[in-house]
């Protein structure tokens, strides 16, 4: 049982090692959109527009308002007549009135329904802006992965390079201790390799920048020895940008424009509530009466505002121009895009034409980088041609490489770019 459970926590911590040691594009694309601060507003967006639905449908809901006042008035109604032995009463120039008036909305042209759908598509639209500055994360985060790969690439190709040194060193000095090597050959192998090794440290350099960036991007800890797995390229084709977000968000808020208007042409209907109001002053509702006394009203109010100076019809008019205005800007983005796509698609043109070229350019490199080591090693040529030999080899490994990488970053940029 304790020899399983030992093999159960190897295996286990092998497991985590591997999760420390590998990454891929997806892994980085999906922890930096969890850890981006602007998706945490998506839920703040949808918490804020709850409560301005909630807040709406209260327009449903009984309203009751507390008023009082006092006033002293100059003059009061008075009756014009004098009757012997008989006091008329007169209105007291100094009235009090406190008063509870309850107000029921029975109908509002459906102004509350329109706003509701309103705050809906407001929501909606903000929510996309999220989806667009995600987008945008996205694309650096693949731009970081591939510069990483790139760097890492390069790295390997100078080490295998100078290990090949390190070997035809050891040779030449074999060959020094027995006389038939000079020993200027191997202060140049020396010096080609210290040249190296600069060159690997600043590959190494710029792959740790990258994944700096990429842990802060992530909101993780990338190990130093991380290694990157080159994802597949897939196709790039098309025209089609109609899953960009962009596009989507101009969409939605052409759409928080139509709620708009339609909120705005509502505003000319009639609106029909019910109200009562109890109140206690002096007077109350009989004007004579000169003492303090309860007193209520109720019914039913109509409200019609006729004439406003055509204020909602040019308002609906500048709506109108503002939903072309967006129009626009999303046909010029679209333009703009694909513009970006056909560039882009001459671009993966020339980089597969490149790696066609580089697995030819590499085989014969090769080739002649061997047959320059037989040479050194019999002693037919100096180890400077074989250096130059050595260094156009690499060159041609890295750039295949490169161009390798590259060609995959252009596949997913092109992809990406369509909203892919």
């Amino acid at each position: 049982m304790k020899k399983m459970l030992s093999l159960f926590v190897l295996l286990y911590a092998h497991t985590l090692c591997a999760q420390d040691t590998v990454l891929t594009l997806a892994t980085c694309q999906q922890r930096a959109r969890d850890h981006y601060p602007l998706l945490r507003q998506q839920q703040l967006l949808q918490d804020i527009a709850t409560l301005q639905v909630k807040n709406d449908r209260t327009a449903w809901l009984p309203q009751a308002e507390l008023n009082a006042q006092a006033t002293y008035q100059s003059e009061v109604t008075k009756v014009p007549i004098s009757l012997p032995n008989i006091k008329l009463p007169q209105v007291a120039k100094d009235q009090y009135r406190a008063t509870l008036d309850i107000k029921q909305q029975l109908y509002d042209g459906g102004a509350t329904a329109a706003k509701q759908q309103l705050h809906g598509a407001q929501q909606q639209a903000e929510t996309q802006k999220v989806e667009v500055e995600l987008y945008k994360l996205k694309q650096q985060v693949t731009q970081v992965y591939f510069n990483a790969l790139i760097w890492e690439e390069r790295a390997n190709a100078t080490a295998v390079m100078i290990s090949d040194l390190q070997q035809r060193l050891a040779r030449i000095k074999a060959g020094i201790a027995n006389g038939t090597t000079l020993a200027s050959q191997a202060d140049m192998l020396g010096a080609e390799i210290l040249k190296a090794e600069q060159q690997l440290f600043e590959a190494q350099n710029g792959k740790d920048a990258a994944m700096q960036v990429m842990s802060l991007l992530t909101g993780t800890q990338l190990a130093a020895n991380v290694q990157l797995q080159l994802p597949p390229a897939g196709k790039g084709q098309g025209l089609d940008v109609q899953l960009r977000p962009e596009v989507a968000m101009y969409r939605l808020q052409t759409d928080v424009l139509k709620q708009q208007s339609r909120l705005t042409g509502i505003g000319n209907q009639p609106k029909v509530s019910a109200f009562a109001q109890g109140g206690y002053g002096r007077p109350g509702l009989n004007m004579l009466a000169t003492d303090f006394d309860f007193y209520y009203m109720a019914g039913i109010r109509f409200n019609w505002n006729i004439w406003n100076w055509r204020y909602h019809k040019t308002e609906q008019q500048t709506i109108s121009l503002q939903q072309q205005s967006l129009a626009k800007q999303s046909e010029a983005f679209v333009m703009g895009t694909q513009t970006q796509l056909l560039q882009q698609a001459a671009d993966i043109r020339n980089l597969e034409s490149a790696v066609e070229k580089d697995v030819r350019i590499v085989a014969l490199r090769r080739k002649v980088r061997e047959v320059s080591g037989a040479q050194v090693d019999n002693g037919v040529l100096t180890v400077h041609d074989y250096l130059s030999d050595l260094n156009a080899e690499t060159q041609a490994v890295i750039s295949r490489k490169t161009h390798e990488i590259q060609l995959v970053y252009a596949i997913i940029n092109y992809n990406i770019t369509k909203g892919n």
